[in-house]
């Protein structure tokens, strides 16, 4: 069976006409007509019916079943394209949400140093939704995870390292400074410097809100960590972040919520089940996992 015929395939169902699939694909016409051709004869099966007066192929039962099957074998080869393209870089790419990143891997990086690992390493950063993605896709090789729940995955293994509430934070000279604790609903009025939706942190936030039956008003959103707590150092706003991303050379006060109804940010190194680990990329995830184990005990 020709590959691309699946391909081609797959871009007629999308489309429901040939002459689109085939300016999609670019290529002929008939070059797709033929591919379709083969497959009803490889299968002995009827895959589109022809809908003159509409112009349109309406795919059969037939067509539907083989495009579940037909988007599953494309989806493992490009999987296995990447996967083999990485296994001839020698590089591994690791996944840093940069909240994780920013506290952990300082923790990491001497290790890696020592063994000589450090230089076989590529970083990408990313929010944990977007890391998972490029996991599952292969685009990456190994992440660190953060979620509101333990990640369950079938595809995955993943290992949880440690986890951690999240806090409010505010300026030192914001009024709320003279507070160590609060209720979320006395925050009602507040306007919260928040992390977008490639980060858990801003599900987490609607989460107490919906608890606390009010509604967070987010002045600003941002994928910078950075920013986020510059903005409420200068008290613009307030934040909401995890325990773990506070350092105390922050210069902000963080207040513990007293709600019942709480998330938890849970902490997990994570890669493909389906991946035949090498030697670098076992000493890299033994090695990771050791150091995170220890490094808040």
């Amino acid at each position: 069976m020709n590959i691309k015929d699946l391909e081609y395939f797959v871009t007629v169902f999308d489309e429901k006409n040939f002459s689109n699939a085939a300016i999609q694909k670019n290529v002929s016409q008939p070059t797709i007509t033929l591919a379709i051709k083969r497959l009803e004869k490889e299968f002995g099966t009827v895959l589109f019916l022809r809908d003159h007066s509409h112009q349109r192929l309406e795919p059969t039962r037939q067509g539907q079943q083989l495009l579940v099957h037909a988007r599953k074998m494309l989806s493992e080869l490009d999987l296995a394209q990447k996967e083999l393209t990485q296994i001839e870089s020698g590089k591994v790419r690791l996944g840093l949400p940069p909240i994780i990143g920013n506290y952990y891997f300082p923790k990491i990086s001497p290790a890696l140093f020592r063994s000589q690992l450090i230089n076989k390493i590529d970083t990408i950063e990313a929010g944990s939704a977007v890391l998972r993605q490029s996991l599952t896709k292969g685009d990456i090789d190994i992440a660190l995870l953060g979620s509101l729940s333990p990640v369950i995955d079938q595809s995955l293994k993943v290992d949880l390292f440690a986890k951690s509430k999240f806090k409010i934070i505010v300026s030192n000279k914001n009024p709320l400074a003279q507070k160590d604790t609060i209720n979320f609903i006395d925050l009602k009025d507040e306007n919260f410097i928040v992390l977008d939706k490639g980060f858990v942190h801003e599900k987490a936030l609607k989460e107490v809100g919906h608890h606390a039956h009010c509604r967070p008003k987010a002045a600003y959103p941002t994928s910078d960590i950075h920013i986020l707590k510059s903005l409420v150092a200068e008290n613009v706003g307030i934040g909401f972040l995890t325990e773990s991303a506070i350092a105390p050379t922050d210069q902000l006060h963080s207040l513990t919520l007293l709600d019942e109804e709480q998330p938890t940010f849970y902490m997990s190194t994570a890669y493909r089940k389906s991946k035949i680990l090498s030697d670098d990329e076992k000493s890299i995830l033994d090695l990771v996992q050791k150091e995170l184990a220890n490094s808040d005990n």
